[in-house]
């Protein structure tokens, strides 16, 4: 029988070293150095540089997409077994930081740094469980071909153009999300709305940069001199359990409501900023915008909007990620997560009904939901491998919110890295992923993998 956990033990080191490598490198989204070969930026073309240069230094043939993507193939088999991960992270406030996120550390037991849980990390747990059965020299009859994306976070349009160039591998897992496998994935919408709205008290409101991230923080300018609000809005604070800022703002009241951020597959887990601010600001004054939100944007479910709904992939949440109001223009950005059940289209005429009666445009963006057959050969080898190496005999394969690569090819599905019980804190503040749970995830893939190709 085949030690796994005792050959992932040995690549232990270079495996960190490895990370450590890539999340050094500051792959956020990028306008300005966005060019020729690195259509999402410099960090991001220097971090596909440097994932491909891991492959070319261990003997595998790479190839890179003009910068959207690249992919390191494992073997030279016609056939081929897909593992998908992405290069490109979410921005940081360094200020919530204990240590720099572009430069990993190791502490009680775990790795910290930006990329190191989502997904720079368990890409390489992916590669280094495919090398060891390269370099195994074990029977099989497909080659794995590590694909890597820069514009995951931004919505995959690196892997939608990378599958315009290639062929899909005839099956894969992309390590993004959580253990035990995960069959299905909610319905993604993002819903953007503007329009002009009369200042009537309010001068300005800004937060979130994100639409999949809940906003921790939200400022705003209203008309009025501080003190008139100074004892409601401390009021409001303590009663919400939050903290905030009062101020002076010229002949204005500056406000700033501090939340908490998560990511929008599980807003419930944040406090969004926005939506609590303005269910003050709908008590002070008198603003459309401000009532809009309040009323309708003021839940993690869309019970506002009447949009609310549970089915076998749990309930529709919904994140008020993005608004900025300026100059009386008005611009918002939703993100939500829908189970199969629903009529996406219906959904988002209802709402655009709804923004037109507030003279308000509404724009929509709508990815249909994934599902994959809980008894298909793919499911059940990778649950099985997953069962094996972590004793877990209890949890059984998932659906999620989250959206994942898993969708941008057929017969792909999210598996891994981050395990029950544990959270790597993915677009937060230190995020971090255990050493040991690391490792057992490759340990995990390796068996998962070998089962599902080999002779």
């Amino acid at each position: 029988m085949i030690n796994f956990k005792e050959e992932v033990e040995k690549r232990k080191d270079q495996l960190i070293q490895d990370i450590e490598t890539l999340c050094a490198i500051p792959s956020v989204y990028d306008e300005k150095t966005a060019g020729e070969n690195q259509p999402y930026g410099k960090a991001c073309r220097n971090a596909l540089d440097a994932m491909l240069e891991i492959g070319k230094r261990d003997g595998f043939v790479t190839y890179d997409e003009h910068g959207y993507a690249g992919h390191i193939d494992i073997g030279d088999q016609e056939e081929s077994f897909g593992i998908l991960g992405h290069l490109d992270v979410v921005p940081v406030d360094a200020r919530g930081w204990d240590s720099d996120p572009f430069k990993v550390v190791q502490a009680n037991g775990k790795l910290y740094g930006r990329g190191v849980a989502d997904d720079k990390g368990p890409l390489l747990a992916g590669y280094y469980a495919a090398k060891i059965i390269h370099d195994l020299d074990l029977p099989v009859k497909k080659k794995i071909r590590v694909i890597f994306g820069c514009d995951e976070e931004r919505g995959s349009s690196c892997v939608e153009h990378y599958f315009t160039k290639n062929p899909y591998p005839s099956m894969g897992f992309t390590p993004d999300a959580e253990f035990p496998v995960v069959y299905g994935e909610k319905g993604i919408v993002r819903f953007h709305i503007t329009g002009n709205v009369k200042k009537d008290g309010l001068i300005a409101m800004v937060a979130g940069d994100r639409v999949n991230i809940v906003p921790g923080e939200c400022e705003a300018i209203i008309e009025g001199n501080h003190k008139q609000y100074e004892e409601s809005f401390k009021q409001f604070l303590s009663d919400h359990h939050v903290t905030g800022i009062i101020e002076e703002e010229g002949n204005c009241t500056k406000l700033v409501l501090k939340g908490k951020s998560a990511h929008a597959s599980l807003p419930e887990e944040g406090i969004n900023a926005v939506s609590l601010l303005a269910t003050y600001l709908d008590t002070v004054i008198n603003n459309k915008l401000v009532h809009f939100i309040a009323t309708y944007l003021n839940d993690y479910y869309g019970k506002g909007l009447q949009i609310n709904h549970e089915g076998l992939m749990g309930k529709l949440t919904m994140n008020l990620g993005v608004v900025k109001y300026v100059k009386e223009d008005a611009d918002i950005e939703l993100d939500l997560r829908c189970p199969h059940e629903i009529d996406l289209k219906k959904m988002a005429d209802d709402v655009e009904e709804l923004c037109h009666s507030y003279g308000l445009t509404l724009e929509s963006d709508i990815h249909e939901p994934l599902y994959v057959d809980p008894n298909s050969e793919l499911i059940q080898k990778l649950h099985k491998a997953y069962v094996e190496v972590s004793g877990d005999t209890t949890s059984a394969p998932q659906a999620i919110g989250g959206g994942t690569y898993a969708k941008s090819m057929p017969n792909c599905v999210a598996f891994g890295c981050e395990f029950k019980d544990e959270d790597n804190a993915i677009h937060g503040n230190n995020e971090n992923i255990k050493i040991d749970s690391l490792l057992k995830s490759t340990e995990i893939f390796a068996k998962a993998i070998y089962d599902l190709i080999k002779e």
